[in-house]
């Protein structure tokens, strides 16, 4: 009974590589299993080195084993898996060095105490960031939640946070370079796809590839390359000479020798690229390309191009990814050489890596690659490497500024609208401003106005009680903007002291004027009028705030000094 509560803690349905040690979670049940090497403790275990098992962390190890082989079974991804395996091996790990005990009945309040002690290190030690901490505390209390059966994620009650990541709005000139590095990457995916064809794969080494930016790569597939080799020491002349030979004879075998074990890091290159090509296209995610079958696309003549179907744990059904039909040309000559290239796996992956010595078998059957040799040559050919998530955001991003519909964005890239508006989308300084002008035109059509403020109008109206003798609005003369409803005042001191400028060169219009006779009834003069608009106007800005006053004694200061506003400078002057 003994020995099967401690048995079962494996996963027999995983599949893992040949160098990966299989996940065994019973070194958990042991004091400094946490901390020992995967790879040696089960020798540890069988020979006692590790002592008697903690008999109260059976029942907890089991219920978490019980968890996420369920969370397995239902079609999850490994590696969320594999990541909560990690954070809790990290609080068993902290219970073993602090003595803690780790049972069905403690592990909540333990779970509070290890979430602690990540705080101090993030406010004391400083050796761990916020957001990491909160990583942690949130991925181990994922499985404690199916444990115990929360309703509510026991991370929320711990003192963690998860401190909020506002985006930054990008400058226009950033905007642009981003777009000309993903052109620029793109073009070098495209011209390795066209040197390494079929003939180049299998022929002589090194093969070159010459890019249209006018570098040329030469790629050894293996062999070292001529300029990281020692050079000839003058000392031992027998024996360089004989080295040498003996390179270039093992050279020859290797350029000689047409296998996968000599021609798979051209091979892999090649792939490596077309996966990039087919992630920048329809922005299919990482986790699905490098999985993707040769049965899981479809040719449709209704719409000239190829339509992905596959399964996305996140989404936890099927999405749907469809291939423009410019790149169709390049997606079938992939496939043309992926059949030359592997005859005898014609209903394999799309994307069949080859591992270490180009055999499949040593190759992480779940495992996205890291993409080292298009790395490597991306850094001799000088050109920025872009991962697969920076092209899906711009790919996103790019699709979103197009069609400034965030519904059909989220659509077509299989999103829902708010983890597209909260994880994808990158704010743009070009764009706001574009969204902003646009706002304002609708809502608020502004414009300069002949005289003074702005307009809000298209034809002038004049305001309901209007003098007689006043000017008529009609866009032409500055005085019937005063009259006009569609003139808007604008809040500043500039705005005063134009006023004020303005009323000055009224004065100088209505002083102009012949005098009238005494006792002689005569109807005001528009002038006149205007100048009482503006006082109006003035006494109003001046009364309605102490900075507006400060404002008001400002301009007419300015102008008892002689300095008017520039609008009416020339004309004042000019009189």
């Amino acid at each position: 009974m003994f020995e099967q509560n401690l048995s079962g803690l494996i996963f027999p349905n995983m599949t893992f590589g040949k160098y990966e040690t299989p996940w065994d979670l019973v070194r958990w049940i042991y004091k400094g299993g946490s901390k020992a090497n995967v790879r040696t403790v089960t020798t540890k275990i069988t020979s006692g080195q590790l002592g008697q098992p903690l008999m109260e962390r059976i029942e907890l190890v089991h219920q978490i084993h019980e968890v996420l082989s369920n969370y397995l079974d239902r079609g999850s991804r490994r590696e969320t898996v594999r990541s909560v395996i990690d954070k809790l091996t990290l609080l068993f790990r902290w219970a073993d060095e602090n003595n803690k005990e780790l049972s069905l009945a403690s592990i909540e309040s333990s779970y509070l105490h290890w979430t602690d002690w990540l705080l101090h290190r993030v406010r004391i030690k400083n050796d761990l960031s916020e957001r990491t901490a909160y990583s942690y505390g949130s991925v181990a209390g994922w499985a404690l939640d199916r444990v115990l059966e929360r309703s509510i994620p026991i991370v929320k009650t711990t003192r963690l946070s998860l401190p909020k990541r506002t985006p930054r709005a990008v400058r226009p000139q950033a905007d642009k370079q981003n777009l000309e590095e993903t052109f620029a990457l793109g073009h070098f995916l495209l011209d390795i796809a066209d040197a390494l064809h079929v003939d180049a794969i299998w022929g002589p080494i090194p093969v070159r590839i010459q890019l249209r930016n006018g570098i040329a790569l030469e790629e050894w597939s293996g062999l070292k390359r001529s300029e990281t080799l020692k050079p000839p020491n003058p000392k031992y002349p027998n024996q360089t000479k004989f080295l040498a030979k003996k390179s270039a004879q093992k050279r020859a075998k290797w350029t000689a020798e047409t296998t996968f074990r000599t021609r798979y890091p051209l091979i892999n290159l090649r792939i490596q690229a077309e996966m990039f090509m087919l992630m920048g296209q329809p922005a299919v995610n990482l986790a699905q390309t490098h999985q993707l079958r040769m049965d899981q696309w479809r040719y449709k003549p209704s719409t000239h191009g190829y339509e992905i179907r596959t399964y996305k744990h996140r989404r936890w059904g099927p999405v749907v990814f469809e291939i423009y039909s410019q790149y169709r040309q390049v997606f079938e000559r992939y496939l043309k050489w992926r059949t030359a290239i592997f005859p005898d796996d014609p209903n394999g992956l799309l994307f069949p890596l080859l591992g270490h010595g180009g055999k499949q078998t040593t190759r992480h059957p779940e495992k996205h690659p890291m993409f080292n040799n298009l790395k490597n040559a991306c850094v001799r050919a000088g050109i920025k490497y872009l991962p697969p998530s920076a092209l899906r955001q711009t790919n996103v991003n790019w699709l979103l500024r197009r069609t400034q519909d965030p519904d059909l964005t989220a659509n077509e890239k299989q999103h829902a609208v708010k983890t597209l508006l909260s994880v994808y989308e990158k704010p743009s300084l070009q764009r706001a401003m574009v969204q902003i002008k646009n706002f304002w035109a609708q809502y608020d059509p502004a414009q300069a106005a002949v005289g003074i403020g702005t307009c809000l109008g298209k034809t002038p109206e004049p305001i309901a009680n209007k003098p007689a003798p006043a000017t008529q609005p009609d866009c032409l003369t500055p005085t019937g903007c005063l009259f006009c409803k569609h003139l808007r005042e604008i809040d500043s001191f500039d705005h005063v002291w134009s006023l004020a400028s303005f009323r000055l060169l009224k004065s100088f219009e209505l002083g102009a004027q012949a005098p009238v006779e005494p006792r002689k009834a005569v109807p005001k003069h528009p002038a006149e009028i205007a100048i009482e608009r503006i006082t109006a106007k003035v006494n109003y800005i001046k009364n309605s705030s102490p900075q507006r006053g400060e404002w008001v004694q400002e301009a007419l200061l300015r102008i008892e000094e002689g300095r008017y506003h520039p609008t009416w400078a020339w004309m004042i002057e000019s009189l």
